[in-house]
């Protein structure tokens, strides 16, 4: 899971002064992965903040105007059309070379000195969408960005009165690490890593003030289990309206969008602290009541993203005395969401059940910042100082007031988790000598309690471990001590030995090798590999013409376009071949992967890894493209050393295949597949125009089989004579019969090659012609002229005795 952290946030808590490439390179090699840097000042070269020190009326244009404009050292004209320009404004001002959208649209230009209907202007007074900040700073459309509120001087490089000299880093958090999963979490590894003082202090808790008159509010926890403690707390007070910069700008940084001050303080609270938080309109809450239940039978809500949802009674939610008003750990329902006229809040903080979000987010087809963290598994004890923090923030933006004391519902008291640590141990696991010190050292500062036992077995040191409740979820004992040392103390500080003695070898896989050689061989042949999801819908298994019923379904799909195990290979190839058909109008590709055949009876199926080689093109090039595929097909046999033979009489009835151009694939009398051309009608469904010849075939099966026996034959001492042969056959007539009754008729004869086949002006209607090619050669002597047109004629007698075949003129 990744996420992005400002680098200027991560030092609030940690003292570090290295530059961001050094932080992300550090950082990399022993904590979590940085995978991306985003320099964010870069993008505002040349702009500064200016004021406006007087406003003229443009001698040639009504709608502009020409701001005297105070830039620090100097003062410039600019035109600007701005409608709500005013003396003592303070403004972006985009100099000559800055780079601006006009108008929030198309792409960055850069910007020169211009004349603009005859006055010279040097630079440009920005709205917010010429510069990329609108979400930030939303404002009509003929208006410029107002930054009057702003205590920079005029002069002021915008990216540093913007406080967006900084660096925001795409960061890749390993799922059994959520405590890492936020800028405090990340400071805390630093601070490990780089050896400097961790300073973040956590908020407390205050205590509700004497002269305070309580809210009322009732919280009440019927699902222990799926809710394992559930804090809240009323706010009264509350000024809702736009956060302050600072704020906004670490939710704009980390790709969160500002709704509010009071919903922009539960985003921060979850990017600084890794605790999701919500926040209820007090005053929509039917009974001044909080329940933690499951869903009842036909109930529904309306989000906070406008959609309207069916629950089921294995979904959790929180709910009033009347209704629900939200999906625990998900989202927030829309009729309790906080409002511009919204004054008395509550603020939640829990810890729900990992896998009951992640299921209920499925079911909804939902996902949101908050259920990713929880199905990763948060603690207990981070709700309390979220709720500290959340309350914290609120007095200082919001001006609440804290209206009722902390409710807190859990299922068990906090219990600290302690495990016993031996450094010898550590050293072992690790292979490599750390001093005891520096582990006791690591250990602290990533906030794990250690505390010295009395020395036993020969002065070897025993220590007691406590796991802080941030890791408490991924550490389950010394192993895991061990890792914690090895990683802080750097992977790459420790020793690269190659091993002693003989390498172990693994056996070769026969069906592994020969898919290799398989797929060399057909991209040396032109074709193109192609790698489909194994995971199909039911829509593309119908079209194939394969019942959904027979195939094997996902119980936990992640959408319906992922819900059966493939059991061909060719639906997949279809799809492909209809998304690709419009740029390449015809092609050869293959695949060689698995399927997935279900087993009556099984939970798991029958995994086979099949081959599929096929041609594509346009509809007259059907009979071309049976030979490629079968032509191809039999050198591979013939390169694998197996004798396939293919029988028209095909086994298995399925409307994918059109009848009469499809065989079966048999080694002995084992079926191995089909080679043949796909129906037209599952073509049309596919929307494919043309037509597409497949074969796909069991590779186990194929090298299972015994290889065809292989001898040594000398250099011929005698040359061969080839004729050419031309015959004229009844359409009906296959070339298999042709070359079946000829192989055997002559003992000279060592090969037979089809070379053409031809049907129109000279052959009679009904008829068809091959065109054949035929080698002779006697091991013992050179052959004669006569010799060979004796052996010509039986087999033109034999043709025509039992194909009723002629000879071409």
């Amino acid at each position: 899971m990744n996420m992005l952290v400002s680098y200027n946030w991560i030092r609030e808590f940690v003292g570090l002064k290295e530059s961001p490439e050094d932080f992300a390179r550090r950082i990399s090699l022993s904590g979590p992965s940085v995978e991306r840097l985003y320099p964010q000042g870069s993008q505002f070269d040349g702009m500064v903040i200016g004021r406006i020190v007087e406003v003229k009326p443009h001698p040639n244009a009504d709608k502009l105007k020409i701001a005297v404009t105070d830039l620090g050292t100097e003062r410039s004209n600019i035109v600007c059309g701005g409608s709500n320009l005013t003396v003592d404004m303070k403004v972006v001002v985009a100099l000559s070379g800055a780079m601006v959208r006009w108008h929030g649209s198309g792409e960055p230009v850069r910007l020169e000195s211009t004349e603009i209907r005859g006055v010279r202007s040097d630079g440009m007074i920005c709205g917010a969408n010429e510069i990329g900040l609108e979400e930030a700073f939303p404002h009509a459309e003929r208006e410029i960005l107002d930054m009057s509120w702003c205590k920079a001087k005029p002069g002021t490089r915008l990216a540093k009165a913007l406080d967006l000299d900084d660096t925001v880093f795409d960061i890749e958090v390993t799922t059994n690490r959520p405590d890492a999963f936020s800028a405090v979490g990340l400071a805390r590894e630093a601070a490990a890593i780089f050896e400097v003082p961790f300073l973040h202090k956590e908020a407390l808790v205050p205590s509700l003030a004497k002269s305070v008159d309580p809210l009322p509010l009732t919280v009440l926890n019927d699902e222990l289990k799926l809710c394992t403690r559930y804090q809240a707390v009323v706010m009264d007070g509350i000024e809702v309206g736009p956060s302050p910069w600072w704020l906004k700008s670490r939710l704009h940084l980390a790709g969160i969008r500002s709704i509010n001050n009071v919903v922009d303080i539960t985003n921060y609270v979850m990017l600084e602290l890794g605790q999701p938080m919500h926040a209820f309109d007090y005053d929509t809450l039917t009974g001044n009541t909080i329940r933690i239940r499951q869903a009842r039978p036909k109930e529904s809500i309306r989000l906070l993203d406008g959609s309207q949802k069916s629950l089921a009674a294995s979904h959790l939610v929180i709910a009033d005395e009347d209704k629900p008003i939200a999906v625990a750990g998900v989202m927030g329902g829309e009729d309790t969401g906080v409002t511009d006229r919204t004054k008395r809040i509550v603020f939640e903080a829990a810890t729900f059940d990992p896998v009951s979000v992640r299921r209920t987010g499925r079911d909804l087809d939902l996902r949101s910042d908050s259920s990713l963290r929880f199905e990763k598994g948060l603690p207990e004890e981070q709700t309390q100082t979220a709720l500290a923090r959340a309350i914290e923030l609120c007095q200082k933006v919001a001006c609440g007031r804290m209206v009722s004391t902390v409710f807190d519902l859990r299922s068990t008291p906090h219990k600290k988790v302690k495990y016993s640590f031996r450094p010898e141990r550590a050293e072992q696991l690790i292979g490599v000598k750390v001093p005891t010190v520096r582990m006791v050292k690591i250990l602290k500062s990533l906030g794990f309690g250690v505390t010295r036992r009395s020395p036993f077995r020969k002065g070897k040191a025993l220590y007691d471990v406590e796991v802080p409740y941030w890791r408490v979820r991924d550490i389950e004992g010394e192993r895991d001590f061990a890792e914690e040392i090895a990683r802080i103390y750097g992977y790459s500080n420790l020793p690269s030995e190659i091993p002693n003695g003989e390498l172990p070898v693994d056996p070769v896989d026969p069906v592994l090798l020969s898919e290799g050689q398989l797929k060399r061989f057909f991209a040396s042949l032109g074709f193109t590999e192609i790698l489909n999801y194994s995971l199909v819908s039911s829509e593309l298994l119908a079209k194939a013409g394969y019942d959904a019923k027979d195939c094997l379904r996902l119980s936990n799909p992640l959408s319906s376009d992922f819900e059966f195990l493939r059991p061909s290979l060719i639906p997949g190839l279809l799809e492909t071949v209809n998304e690709n058909s419009g740029l390449f109008p015809d092609g050869e590709v293959f695949e060689i992967s698995n399927v997935y055949i279900k087993n009556a009876g099984a939970n798991l199926p029958d995994e086979r890894l099949v081959v599929l080689l096929a041609a594509y093109g346009p509809d007259d090039d059907g009979d071309r493209l049976f030979r490629r595929v079968k032509g191809v097909l039999e050198a591979e046999f013939g390169v694998m050393h197996r004798r396939v033979e293919m029988c028209r009489e095909v086994s298995v009835e399925s409307r994918l295949w059109n009848p009469g151009r499809t065989v079966d694939l048999y080694v002995g009398d084992t079926a191995i597949g089909t080679l043949g051309e796909i129906h037209p009608e599952v073509l049309e469904s596919f929307g494919i125009d043309g037509r597409v010849c497949t074969a796909e075939f069991d590779l186990s099966v194929l090298v299972g089989a015994a290889a065809t026996e292989t001898r040594y034959q000398p250099i011929p001492l005698f040359p061969p004579i080839r004729r050419d042969l031309s015959v004229i056959v009844p359409e009906a007539v296959e070339y298999g019969a042709v070359e079946t009754a000829i192989s055997g008729v002559s003992d000279v004869l060592r090969e037979i090659r089809l070379f053409d086949i031809y049907a129109g002006e000279g052959i009679p209607d009904g008829h068809k012609s091959f065109s054949l090619h035929l080698t002779f050669r006697h091991d013992d002597r050179t052959l004669t002229a006569e010799e060979i047109d004796g052996e010509v004629g039986k087999i033109v007698k034999l043709l025509a005795g039992k194909l009723q075949a002629r000879l071409r003129d």
